[in-house]
């Protein structure tokens, strides 16, 4: 077993290692695992770096010119030479023939909560049914 700081790695039988940060897994509901190189990135990291873990896409929808995607996205960010868990909702836009736009969305400048992307997402899926769709067409 390795401490890096408040990260405590563990060797797995398959060459993997799991990751905890103050004692606690970087994913409650799934046991996570990482490719053992994990642990260089993250040694490489200095203070104010991130990085990132996963990247779950959550949603998107398309209009006449851009697709838009939504994005939950974990990382760890090294602070004053400690190590935390990121937790944030991402809104990327692709327009064809150019590279991505990536906007991190916030509560009045907050992380949001798992309940406030919750509410942003039921809030858009109402807007797009009631707002931009009609249902007996397709346009």
């Amino acid at each position: 077993m390795t401490e890096l700081n408040n990260i405590t790695v563990t060797p797995l039988e398959d060459g993997m290692v799991s990751l905890l940060i103050d004692g606690q897994p970087i994913s409650e509901k799934y046991g996570m695992k990482f490719e053992a190189s994990i642990v260089d990135d993250i040694q490489a990291l200095d203070n104010g770096q991130k990085i990132k873990l996963f990247d779950q896409f959550v949603f998107s929808h398309t209009d006449l010119n851009f697709e838009h995607a939504y994005h939950y996205v974990t990382g760890i960010e090294k602070l004053d030479d400690r190590y935390h868990v990121v937790k944030n909702f991402v809104y990327r836009i692709k327009i064809e023939g150019q590279p991505e736009i990536e906007h991190v969305i916030t509560k009045q400048g907050a992380p949001m909560t798992a309940e406030d992307v919750r509410e942003f997402i039921n809030a858009h899926i109402q807007k797009s049914l009631t707002d931009y769709t009609d249902l007996n067409y397709a346009y």
